[in-house]
This record gives structure tokens, C-alpha cells and sequence, in this order.
């Protein structure tokens, strides 16, 4: 073997490697809610957990239950549209009315939001216990606009004229009850969305494709094509980064790079390979998706070696000032040029495959943002290799921070175990011939003294210098790369949920009953009094809590507070002979939370004094017939 000294003679055209290997996790992975005024824009691709940025906040009492109503029903665009009814029967107590900020750009859909682990928003209205008595209250504003612009809170600052424009948030509204939080207020919210609408030169009639999108017209970008997720396409939200996202004509993020400088028929050529289906263990799927969460405090080459990661051993490289993405899957298929000795000027040299053993691996293993888990970090798995020479293994550690789909970070680590093993590269400065050729190219080399009739590599750095000569790296590719069964997948542990102490574990009342009977007081007189009964549960409770009410009053009065629960029956004095009771009870949690209410009914025992009933009006008012004169009859 030769081996020389390549000295760079003044290149006048350059390729560069903008991604390494996927490490960690960027900044934004985060759901708890921050306060941070400071806090960078955050960018959501494919669909994953958004941002939690307060970004306002206000407390304040209310005593109407006609709060926002003549609002909401007045703004067609209220993100409380179709909760009016919740939003009306809102009663008197002091509220926290909170806007979080999810990303900084439209989104095409808010599909979920958890408070802690509970489901509180789902197909566009409040669900879950938080919004029991009014306590919570959710909407989603895509994109805003002055169009979906109204008061919020007391509107002293939060004005009809604050629109957050550009930007997708959450307008949230909470009551400061300790029987709807007894252990404060959530502090993690995930709010699961699909992301930011991208930009397909497949659906461009300007560059080729069919269809109206432009790249210059970011309100043409689209998340959904027919049945396909083009938004969750890796290829495709690394272009939408690439040329950057705008609001009111300024670059909000992204890295604004003129179009006419990005290759979109490479990118074309990714897009469909990332859409190409393959069978996986849960079925037949698209081959790579980006389900992701950025942010702008991260620079350019993190947030690019996020989204590259999702496929494979992709590269962007930035040649001559045209982006393009190379590798990644396997076209070995394809056209090569063959490269002799006669093409070489001056001495070469070779970098055979890792010398050092500290530096190959046969195991890899890994972190990903599980959907299962509330996009929580989680173990993807492990995938081995053939073990190392010396026998000890050596693991990869690589974090997919785009990747929501374990088998997916699985096929794109068993690659970069792979790619390890084949680092070979060869370097020298090749005549006229190369020009032929340029980044990402498939080669082979005859070198008879190496022993190579035909041996395969990829331009991965050209740069031409005089005279039609190019200075260039080929790293050397092998389809055991890309090669990948489904056998190989290793499913994930099961999840073992062990019983554990729940905060906000609530035990209904079971078998609750009432009865009436009258007894005969000192006087002689009857009495009518009413029996309550139930089943107390073996444990986890404090107390039960008593309350009844006439059929027509609203005001609730309390039988009992804190009673013993395991006594099993409670009795008490009815409000009179001859009434209907309505009679509720709970339980007291060994937490200190109230459980939900269960409700009976009794007419009570007649009495010495009951009167006779002879039914309920149904309506507040009633007319009665009366003459000319208005004199009832």
C-alpha cells in the first residue's frame, strides 16, 4: 500500500458535512410548564408532544355564571366554541386563566392534552375529572390570528387585540378548588399535535410535481396529502427547516436558505424512500417518520442532526452551496463511475476499517420519545452484531429524539452498528474524469496493488481545484449496511404496572341506600326521620360526608361531615314529613381528596306535621285562569 499527504491547492468549489451521528436529545424535550419569559421559540415536526410555555397568566374571582358566554357565542373562532355549555354554568370561585404556547407556527391539529397522566382535551372539547364542577376548561387556537383574537381572563391585559400571531397555543382556565386539585395544580401538560405543515416539491406544478403548493407560499404547505402524513416525512420537514418558517415576512426559524440552492430532486428521491413501506412486528408501515420537538436555543446542526437521524445514516452536505442528502438507504443499484489508477494524480491514501477495537461496537442501545409512555423517554431496545475480536462488547449508545416508533430506532441503529464496521475511506486528487461525479456518488475503485477490481465507495467530500481536478474523500459502502429482517426486531419489555400509592385514587360509594321511618319524640308526636346505609370498602379511606336537600331547593345541607365510613349507616332528622330527600355521600381519601359523589333518594315518613303534597311544579311560574277583571277562578 501507498500512502501520501494530500495538500489542498486553493478550492474554489467545496462539499461539507452538515450532521454527525445522532448523541442526544435537543433542549426542548420538555413538558412540564415553564414561566420563562425568555424561553425560546419551540418547532414541532410530524406528531409528538408541543411545547408548555406560559406565556400568560391571571387570577381572578368570578361570581356569574354567565362568564364568556355572550363571548364565545358572539366570536365564531373562539377556541371555546362548542363548549358554550360548560362555559355557562361556570359558578362564583377564583379561577387561573393560563395561555402555554405550543409552537411557534400553524399546526394542523391539537388531538390530545394530558395533565399529568390524566386525558383532559380530546376531538376539541374538556374531558376527564379536572373539568368535574367547572374546574377546567381547555381550547386550541391553531394559528393565531386577529381573526380568532377575543379577551381573555378580565381583559384588562389580555385584550380582544392580543392575537399571538403565528403561533399555536392553549387558552386554559382553571378553578382554584382543592376538591378538583388537592395536590395543586398539574405542572405537566402534553399536548399531543400534528405539527407544521411542510413543503412537498412532489405537489409543486413549478419544480416538477402536480399541484399548488409553492415553496414561497408557506400558506400552500400542507400536513396531510390524501391518506399520507406528509408532514411526519423526515426528508420533507428537513426541507421545510432548510427553507425556514416566516410569520408577518420574518424568518421566525429555520435556516432561510434560498430554494434555488437546495436540490429538490434529491430531496424528492428521499421523500418517496422514506415513504416506502415495510412490514414491522405491528404491521406494514412507511419506513421512516419524524415525530419531533425543536427549538431555536439549539443551533442549526443540532436541530438538522435531530431530523436526519430519522433516516438512517443520512447525511446533508452542503456541495458548492447546493444542499442535498446522501446515503442513508440502499441504492447500491445504482450507476457508478470506475476509477483507475490512470485517473489518480500524484499518491493517495487509505484509511483501512477502525484499527482500534475502543473504537467499533457490536451492541447498540438507546432512548426514544415513546407515544406509550406520554412521549416520555424509554429504552428502544438492544441490537447486536457479531461480537468483536477480543470478545468484550461494545455498546452504541444512540438517542432518536425524532424516532416514535421502537422497531424504526431499531432498523436505524442496526445501520450505524453497521456503518461502523465499514469506515474504510480513500483520499487522493483525481483527474478530469471525476467531474463526472459529486457528492453522494457510488464509485469503484481498481487498485490492483490494494487488490481491488472494482471495489465500492461514496464521494463523501469533493472540492475541484486547477485544471479540472477534483480533491475528493470516498468512504466505503457495502449492502450489509442497509440489510435488515423483520426477525431482527426486538420487541419491548411488557409494561408491568406495580400498584402503587395514587394521589388521586377516588373509591365510589358502593351500595348506597335510604330508608324512612318515623319514631315517637317525648310529646307523643311522630317524627319522621331517614336511614342511611352503605358498604364501606376495606381501605384507603378516612371518612364519608353526608349531605341532602328538598327535591326543589338547591342549597345543599350537611347531615354529616367527617363520620365514621365503617359504621355503615347514618341517621338523621328530615327536613319534614311527606318530602322528597335528595341525599349524596363521599369518601374522604386517606390523601386527603374528596371522592366523587354518590346520590340516593327517599320520600320521607309522614309525620304529625306533614302536610299533604299533592306533587311539584315542574316550571318557575305558573298561570292560573282568571276572569275579565284578573280575578282567579
Amino acid at each position: 500500500m501507498v500512502a501520501g499527504v494530500i495538500v489542498g491547492l486553493g478550492m474554489s468549489l467545496a462539499s461539507r458535512l452538515i450532521m454527525g451521528k445522532p448523541k442526544m436529545f435537543g433542549s426542548g424535550l420538555s413538558y412540564n410548564i415553564t414561566t420563562d419569559p425568555t424561553a425560546p421559540r419551540k418547532i414541532v415536526f410530524g406528531r409528538t408532544a408541543a411545547g408548555a410555555d406560559e406565556r400568560f397568566h391571571e387570577k381572578l374571582k368570578r361570581s356569574g355564571w354567565t362568564y364568556l358566554h355572550d363571548r364565545i357565542e358572539a366570536n365564531a373562532n373562539s377556541p371555546f366554541k362548542g363548549q358554550t355549555l360548560a362555559v355557562s354554568i361556570f359558578k362564583k370561585g377564583t379561577y387561573l386563566h393560563r395561555v402555554v404556547a405550543l409552537a411557534s407556527h400553524r399546526i394542523h391539529n391539537v388531538r390530545q392534552v394530558y395533565l399529568e397522566d390524566e386525558l383532559s382535551y380530546s376531538s376539541n372539547i374538556t374531558v376527564g375529572r379536572y373539568k368535574d364542577d367547572n374546574g377546567l376548561l381547555i381550547g386550541a387556537i391553531k394559528e393565531g390570528s386577529t381573526d380568532n383574537a377575543e379577551e381573555f381572563g378580565s381583559g384588562n391585559y389580555w385584550k380582544d387585540t392580543a392575537t399571538f400571531t403565528g403561533c399555536a397555543h392553549l387558552k386554559m382556565i382553571f378553578k382554584l378548588d382543592t376538591d378538583i386539585y388537592p395536590d395543586g395544580l398539574p405542572t405537566r401538560i402534553t399536548t399531543v399535535v400534528d405539527g407544521c405543515p411542510v413543503y412537498d416539491p412532489r405537489l409543486d406544478s413549478t419544480a416538477g410535481g402536480i399541484g399548488s403548493h409553492r415553496a414561497s407560499n408557506q400558506e400552500t404547505w400542507s400536513f396531510v396529502d390524501g391518506g399520507k402524513d406528509i408532514g411526519r416525512n423526515p426528508a420533507l420537514c428537513l426541507l421545510a427547516y432548510l427553507i425556514g418558517w416566516r410569520i408577518n415576512g420574518r424568518l421566525a426559524w429555520g435556516m432561510g436558505v434560498p430554494v434555488d440552492r437546495i436540490d429538490l430532486g434529491n430531496f424528492i428521491t428521499y421523500a418517496n424512500m422514506c415513504e416506502e413501506p415495510v412490514i414491522t412486528s405491528s404491521g406494514t408501515v412507511q419506513r421512516f417518520y419524524c415525530d419531533c420537538l425543536l427549538t431555536t436555543a439549539d443551533t442549526h446542526e443540532a436541530n438538522i442532526n435531530v431530523i436526519s437521524a430519522a433516516m438512517g445514516t443520512a447525511k446533508l452536505v452542503d456541495t458548492a452551496g447546493m444542499y442535498q442528502l446522501i446515503a442513508g438507504y440502499d441504492d447500491l443499484d445504482g450507476p457508478t463511475i470506475t476509477f483507475t489508477p490512470d485517473d489518480l494524480i500524484g499518491q493517495y491514501s487509505y484509511t483501512p476499517d477502525n484499527a482500534s477495537l475502543k473504537d467499533t461496537f457490536s451492541l447498540a442501545r438507546g432512548r426514544f420519545p415513546d407515544p406509550e409512555n406520554l412521549y416520555q423517554l424509554n429504552d428502544w431496545g438492544q441490537i447486536e452484531i457479531a461480537p468483536l475480536d477480543d470478545g468484550i462488547p461494545r455498546p452504541m449508545v444512540l438517542d432518536f429524539a425524532a424516532v416514535t416508533r421502537f422497531e424504526q430506532a431499531q432498523r436505524i441503529a442496526k445501520q450505524n452498528l453497521v456503518r461502523n464496521r465499514y469506515t474504510a475511506t480513500f483520499s487522493s486528487i483525481f483527474g478530469p474524469k471525476a467531474f463526472m461525479v459529486q457528492v453522494g456518488s457510488l464509485v469503484r475503485m481498481v487498485i490492483p496493488e490494494l487488490g481491488w477490481n472494482g471495489k465500492l465507495f461514496r464521494v463523501i467530500s469533493q472540492a475541484e481545484t486547477v485544471d479540472l481536478t477534483f480533491n475528493m474523500t470516498l468512504q466505503e459502502e457495502d449492502a450489509q449496511i442497509y440489510a435488515w429482517d423483520d426477525d431482527e426486531t426486538k420487541p419491548l419489555p411488557a409494561v408491568v404496572k406495580v400498584p402503587a400509592y395514587n394521589p388521586n385514587e377516588s373509591i365510589p360509594v358502593e351500595a348506597l341506600l335510604s330508608t324512612t321511618r318515623t319514631i315517637t319524640n317525648s310529646n307523643g308526636a311522630l317524627v319522621s326521620q331517614i336511614d342511611v346505609t352503605w358498604v364501606a370498602p376495606d381501605d384507603g379511606v378516612q371518612a364519608i360526608q353526608i349531605e341532602y336537600r328538598a327535591q326543589n331547593d338547591e342549597n345543599w345541607q350537611t347531615a354529616t361531615d367527617r363520620f365514621n365510613h365503617e359504621a355503615e349507616a347514618f341517621t338523621f332528622m328530615a327536613m319534614a314529613g311527606g318530602v322528597n330527600h335528595i341525599i349524596r355521600a363521599r369518601y374522604l381519601m386517606f390523601s386527603g381528596k374528596w371522592g366523587n359523589w354518590t346520590t340516593t333518594e327517599v320520600i320521607s315518613a309522614r309525620d304529625t306535621n306533614a302536610s299533604t303534597i299533592l306533587g311539584y311544579l315542574t316550571n318557575e311560574y305558573v298561570a292560573f285562569p282568571s276572569d275579565t277583571d284578573g280575578n282567579i277562578t
